[in-house]
């Protein structure tokens, strides 16, 4: 399995894993996908592949050591962090470290571990259910956000406004039923501006960091787009709120993937995960500062050393548009590349995961996704024009109540 390089095992087969896995085929490595979907689209691309859950601990433990590969990792999804980190642990290869990567990986663990390293963080309460629920809402100023602890993708969250007790109850259930472990988080909303995007830890510091504009559709993440949306002064904020987080956690080399709210007074993490972003961040870095975060992550997996990363600034505007429909049904037409491109000339990429027939579930979480769309972009007032210009040029046609 090593005759064309280092073996090197990439969690996740799903259309946001793609790039990684023919990034990892292009460099030379070896490529085992390990997926529980044995159709998924990644393993099209890999040498091999594993019919296995990413969160199977063991299952993937016994696959890379009879493998025996040179590095693991994965990409866009945070329900494979813990299980890359234990086998990386177990195999002595490079990686975040377990503990490290079960702080991140969990919400309200992550809550925790900011308290007691004493950094900033929403007040919280971590409720297994509805009655702890209701104790939090009454203790914790309003409005109140209630999210799974253990999902990524904008997956099973609501903003409550008040303390509706019918509407509290649907936001737990709705919250519980996307969290594997049963637990549920309920922090105070932080009323600021929230930033995404990567950044490449080396020797205990951010080598790399590439801040992007995220844009919003209530708590769906519908892009991202360089430059930010932050001034050169809070961007600095935010790269040493990010250094002092990882070196509490002891997390020294790797990618990271971080949500960040920024006030005048407040740089509050919501999310860090060691693993590339999705919804087309390492593509928008790519395309506006030259720099394939992806590419760095494998490397760093299999112990390569990195070239130097300081000072690439931003080359050109770039943008990502993820799309959806609003409600379920079976995908009966959308435009092909060509034409959306004809009709949008500043697309240069166009990647749909759906084909008509296929049946279609409402865009509520990014888990749910049409495809998505890479263009060039000055600034935010122009990525709104041109998602604009997409969505029309997309054609989407839905057949409702056919999924």
């Amino acid at each position: 399995m090593k005759v064309n390089g280092k073996h090197l095992m990439i969690l996740g087969a799903g259309p946001f894993q793609v790039p990684a896995i023919r990034r990892a085929v292009a460099i030379g490595y070896r490529v085992t996908t390990v997926d529980y979907l044995p159709d998924n689209v990644g393993h099209r691309y890999s040498h091999h592949s594993v019919d296995c859950s990413t969160v199977d601990v063991e299952g993937v433990y016994r696959a890379a050591r009879n493998l025996q590969i040179d590095g693991i990792c994965t990409f866009s999804s945070d329900v494979a962090v813990p299980t890359v980190a234990a086998v990386a642990e177990r195999l002595g290869l490079p990686g975040a470290g377990l503990t490290a990567a079960q702080i991140m990986a969990d919400k309200g663990r992550f809550r925790a571990f900011l308290e007691r390293a004493g950094l900033d963080h929403p007040r919280y309460f971590v409720a297994q259910d509805h009655a702890q629920a209701a104790a939090a809402f009454a203790r914790l100023r309003l409005p109140v956000i209630v999210k799974p602890v253990d999902t990524s993708g904008s997956r099973g969250m609501t903003v409550l406004p008040g303390l509706n007790e019918a509407e509290a109850r649907c936001a737990f259930a709705h919250a519980l039923a996307f969290s594997r472990s049963g637990h549920v988080c309920v922090e105070e909303f932080i009323d600021a501006i929230e930033v995404g995007g990567d950044a490449i830890l080396s020797q205990g510091r951010i080598a790399f960091l590439a801040i992007t504009h995220k844009h919003m559709s209530g708590l769906l993440v519908t892009g991202h787009s360089l430059p930010c949306n932050i001034a050169p002064a809070d961007q600095e904020r935010v790269r040493a709120t990010l250094d002092q987080t990882c070196a509490a956690l002891g997390y020294r080399a790797g990618p990271l993937n971080f949500d960040v709210m920024v006030t005048p007074q407040r740089v509050v993490i919501l999310e860090m995960s060691p693993r590339n972003g999705g919804n087309g961040i390492p593509a928008v870095i790519e395309c506006a500062c030259g720099v394939n975060v992806e590419e760095l992550a494998l490397r760093i997996s299999v112990g390569e050393p990195l070239p130097p990363l300081a000072g690439k600034p931003i080359q050109r505007g770039a943008g990502s548009f993820v799309f959806g429909s609003p409600h379920g049904g079976r995908l009966k037409a959308i435009a092909d590349e060509a034409s959306v491109r004809r009709l949008v000339p500043e697309v240069f990429h166009f990647q749909p995961f759906l084909r008509a027939g296929d049946s279609v579930q409402p865009f509520a979480h990014n888990g749910n996704l049409i495809g998505y769309a890479l263009f060039d972009c000055r600034d935010a007032t122009e990525y709104e024009r041109l998602t604009h210009a997409i969505t029309s040029a997309l054609a989407i046609e839905i057949e409702e109540g056919a999924a």
